[in-house]
């Protein structure tokens, strides 16, 4: 699925670009994943060096299944030409019995964190999920995240369970919190 860009301004007075991620961005999309998650990795799900093991054909093949799906996209914030965040819908297929529902997943740079930046993508994400017939959003957050458990309760998500340590990270189970939004 393809979404059409949109200009914000976020907190900082710059002004970003909101547009789906394509094919052709796929070497903007891996710089902007291996910053990422070299920075958080302890929040997404990816350790910063699987990004760099990543080629840019398989990125670009990720990029145009997404393009391609109805209930699928990526979305970027750009700014001046490079990606600092990205958030991806990802739904079922069709003709399945989930198929409207989807997960979500969102990757911010830190110098992007507290701007508003978070909160724009995900509002405008939610309207062009509402607008693919997309009913329901879920995600998942680990506990020890309180910037994006903020966020996620700010565009009204609400937590429905733990997932207990689900991940194993620095040598250690973590848990995650379980949230969903009904659109």
């Amino acid at each position: 699925m393809i979404v059409a860009p949109i200009e914000i301004t976020v907190k900082n007075g710059k002004k970003l670009t909101l547009k789906s991620v394509r094919p052709s961005d796929a070497q903007l999309m891996l710089d902007h994943l291996i910053i990422s998650h070299a920075e958080s990795y302890q929040n997404l799900n990816r350790d910063g060096n699987y990004w760099k093991k990543v080629t840019l054909e398989e990125e670009e093949k990720i990029l145009t299944n997404l393009e391609d799906a109805n209930m699928r996209f990526m979305l970027g914030a750009y700014d001046n030409g490079k990606i600092v965040a990205g958030l991806g819908i990802f739904g079922s297929d069709p003709g399945t019995f989930t198929r409207f529902s989807a997960m979500l997943g969102i990757s911010i740079q830190k110098q992007w964190h507290n701007t508003g930046l978070g909160t724009s993508m995900m509002k405008y994400a939610m309207e062009k999920c509402k607008e693919a017939g997309l009913h329901r959003l879920e995600l998942s957050v680990r506990t020890y995240n309180p910037e994006g458990i903020a966020l996620y309760e700010k565009v009204g998500f609400r937590r429905i369970g733990t997932l207990t340590e689900i991940a194993f990270i620095d040598g250690k189970f973590v848990s995650e919190y379980l949230y969903e939004k009904i659109l």
